[in-house]
């Protein structure tokens, strides 16, 4: 028996020409379909179809073809995309055509020197925990080969842009007269945002970054702010009301202001959480992430719908979007998805639904943000990875839980909850997060709090603490 296939959160990810290559990512792709014809498998759909989609990272267009005559040498009918596209183009495809999955050949935000394989599941989402698992063990019982299989090389594209055209109201944001820039940073989305508006209206989509390039700019194709420095310089050239980013699969979204600004996904949420449920275009609760930000709890709470808390990871979200608790929900990391059209991050849908926002509202966007931190106070945000021994990082949690600390730089920690990582709660003002790293030696430390002075404070101290673990252990 060989190694089991280590799937992560989302997918399986490896280095390109270390544990990434044709013959492993083929390993992969031929659990799917073992799994995907399996008797095991309950999901409902046809699971005799599955489409495929690749972004932009190098040897993706290949794995993707070479996936797919994989998979038709097993019987299967593949519907093969003719050009890179974002991510969730698979699970639109999967779910309007009634599959049972599909794959997408991305490693989504990671360096470019990574590469990987996501299955769609049939509700048009990222395949759960247990799904994955059931791949996994399907791995060393791959599929004969059998008769009748056939590659279809097609537009995936236009139809799913056209659905999330129909999501949003287009001739308001025609009509508002913005001038955008969207950068998506050499992935999949592409001119996807500008193609989408179309020409000849007021709105202006201006473009950077658009052009394939497999080592994304030499930067990761993640947007966030250390990565966005194209975005800012062209701000700083050139007046525009907003930016809007994407990432390398095109399903997360990073959001600049006029003056370059980096706005966090918190305050997009928030943000759309309340125009879209101020117009009853979202029903039910709003879902967030243990890692997002208390204006989430105050938006809620002026609306009168119910908060989710869930652990981090997009797929706790979707799972209550299909059990029809949230209307929308987002994680700190630039995901968010709207019930309304599929249980899945999408970022060009986002800075769609962004921009209808700002239409709707008939501020500018900076007059915008002002308006929310009147109403329901601002928020400073942070976040440090602290890379160190396992045992130092495990003693270390194991201690907060064991004692929690009475204060952090001066705040008084009033409670801790545990639903994924520590979180030391700063009466009402703000929070710590202490979260260990499934896969690496790293403590992701988060913090955020009222008074923007304390973040920093906030994570120093913590690093201190981890220090002194460490010299005590050495001891």
């Amino acid at each position: 028996m060989t190694s089991p296939i280590p799937f992560g959160t989302d997918g399986w990810r490896a280095r390109i020409g270390r544990d990434l290559t044709f013959d492993s990512a083929g390993r992969v792709v031929d659990a799917i379909a073992a799994w995907s014809s399996s008797p095991a498998n309950a999901d409902p759909g046809d699971g005799g179809t599955l489409p495929i989609v690749h972004d932009t990272r190098f040897l993706s267009r290949e794995l993707a073809a070479e996936s797919a005559a994989r998979l038709a040498s097993k019987g299967f009918r593949v519907l093969l995309s003719d050009r890179a596209v974002p991510t969730p183009c698979a699970s639109w495809h999967v779910k309007t055509r009634g599959l049972r999955g599909g794959i997408a050949i991305t490693a989504s935000h990671n360096p470019p020197e990574w590469n990987g394989v996501k299955y769609k599941s049939f509700f048009g989402g990222s395949a759960t925990s247990e799904t994955y698992a059931a791949i996994a063990a399907c791995a060393d019982a791959p599929l004969a080969d059998r008769p009748g299989g056939s590659v279809e090389k097609t537009d995936l594209l236009s139809p799913y842009a056209a659905a999330i055209a129909a999501c949003v109201d287009l001739d308001a944001i025609r009509r508002a007269g913005l001038k955008v820039l969207w950068d998506p940073m050499h992935g999949a989305a592409r001119d996807l945002l500008a193609s989408v508006l179309g020409e000849g209206h007021p709105t202006r989509v201006t473009t950077i970054r658009s052009e394939i390039n497999p080592s994304f700019g030499g930067v990761h194709p993640e947007p966030i702010p250390e990565h966005l420095g194209a975005s800012v310089s062209r701000l700083k050239s050139e007046a525009f009301d907003v930016a809007l980013a994407s990432d390398g699969d095109g399903d997360r979204l990073g959001v600049l202001g006029p003056d370059g600004t980096f706005v966090t996904p918190h305050r997009i949420l928030a943000l759309l959480a309340e125009s879209l449920a101020s117009r009853e275009r979202i029903g039910g609760g709003i879902a967030k992430t243990f890692s997002t930000s208390l204006l989430v709890d105050r938006v809620a709470a002026r609306l009168g719908v119910p908060l989710h808390v869930t652990p981090i990871g997009f797929k706790w979200i979707a799972e209550k979007m299909l059990s029809g608790e949230v209307g929308i929900g987002g994680e700190e990391s630039g995901g968010l998805g709207v019930s309304f059209f599929l249980p899945e991050r999408d970022g060009v849908l986002s800075g769609l639904l962004v921009l209808e926002a700002i239409a709707h509202s008939g501020l500018s966007f900076t007059a915008l943000l002002a308006r929310q931190d009147r109403e329901y106070g601002a928020f400073a945000y942070g976040r440090r990875d602290v890379r160190l021994p396992m045992p130092v990082l495990r003693a270390f949690v194991d201690g907060l839980l064991a004692a929690p600390p009475s204060s952090r730089a001066g705040a008084r920690v009033t409670s801790v909850e545990t639903l994924d990582g520590v979180k030391l709660l700063l009466d009402g003002r703000g929070w710590l997060l202490h979260r260990l790293s499934g896969t690496e030696p790293i403590l992701r430390v988060y913090a955020e709090h009222e008074d923007p002075g304390m973040v920093n404070g906030l994570l120093s101290e913590t690093e201190e603490a981890l220090e002194a673990v460490q010299a005590s252990m050495r001891t």
